[in-house]
């Protein structure tokens, strides 16, 4: 399967850095160029959402904790979205469905904002036309509040935080992870991995919470973050993406879930992807994870070749 994916990769030109597979306990991994470290874009995501559970287990907040209490009242001037983010909580930052009807703080939305602005501010002003939990769009922003909510509350820097709290055990070294001028990590993107550190976090939800034998988060939640918490698929950004091996049928908590067109699906695999090329897969079935990094533009051709692994 491997060799199949190297010779699609190699025929077509894709520029693809690296892929590393382990299958049943059994690595394989080439790297077409090197393993330096990467920006693994929306995979980020992922590693917030890995955070958030450490969070919760340490008690410093839960799923269901109102986030409004942690900003400044008199700077959201949209009254309108008061009575949306009296209900927002914990968990709606998780699962994106904070309600805006625009993804926010993407690259190309903070390019086009004056450089002083106050992103958290920025956000919670936007416009909110539904109830909290009701409505997915895929954002960065509901994470970049999640940060901004465990840096409160730690009085650290979230890259530095879940660094000693959880990664520090398990060998793996986050790279740079991009912030604001505020100070605050972006949470949702611009984070930078070796593939092999992003394997081993890959291999971390394969086995449920444990690495190498040594339980690091509670199974609990690793199943609700590879649980689906809102169905995509019937969405108008997904449905011409459900004929792919990966397909985007559900959302979790910062992971896709593959299904077969139902939301109570037989749970095959789940991921995260990132802009460029950037994957990490697994499947519980098989017992398999895949994380490749890339810098390939027109991700279609490393969607076709993951076919491979799956036919």
């Amino acid at each position: 399967m491997l060799t199949k994916f190297i010779d699609t990769v190699t025929t077509q030109g894709l520029n693809v850095d690296s892929i590393i597979v382990t299958k049943k306990n059994e690595k394989f991994e080439h790297f077409f160029t090197n393993d330096n470290e990467g920006n693994i874009r929306s995979i980020s995501k992922t590693v917030s959402c890995l955070g958030a559970g450490k969070a919760i287990e340490k008690g410093l907040y839960s799923l269901d904790t109102d986030i409004l209490p942690f900003f400044d009242l008199n700077k959201i001037v949209n009254a309108k979205n008061i009575p949306y983010l009296k209900k927002m909580k914990i968990r709606h930052l998780l699962n994106l469905t904070i309600g805006q009807d625009k993804g926010l703080m993407f690259s190309k939305d903070i390019k086009q904002l004056p450089t002083d602005t106050d992103f958290l501010y920025y956000i919670l002003n936007y416009d909110i036309n539904h109830e909290p939990g009701t409505h997915f769009v895929y954002n960065n922003a509901a994470t970049y509040l999640l940060c901004a909510i465990t840096q409160k509350i730690t009085g650290q820097y979230f890259r530095d935080w879940i660094q000693k709290e959880l990664f520090n055990e398990m060998g793996v070294t986050l790279g740079e992870w991009e912030k604001s001028w505020q100070g605050i990590c972006l949470g949702a993107s611009g984070l930078k991995l070796k593939n092999s550190d992003m394997h081993k976090i890959a291999l971390l939800l394969l086995n449920n919470g444990t690495y190498e034998g040594k339980r690091l988060l509670n199974k609990e939640w690793i199943s609700l973050m590879n649980t689906p918490q809102f169905f995509t698929a019937n969405l108008p950004d997904y449905i011409k993406k459900q004929g792919r091996c990966i397909n985007k049928m559900s959302y979790g908590f910062g992971l896709w879930i593959c299904g077969n067109g139902t939301f109570e699906y037989p749970k095959t695999h789940y991921f995260c992807d990132g802009t460029d090329g950037q994957l990490l897969i697994v499947s519980p079935k098989d017992q398999m994870v895949i994380t490749i990094l890339s810098h390939q533009k027109d991700m279609n051709p490393i969607y076709d070749a993951i076919r491979y692994f799956f036919d």
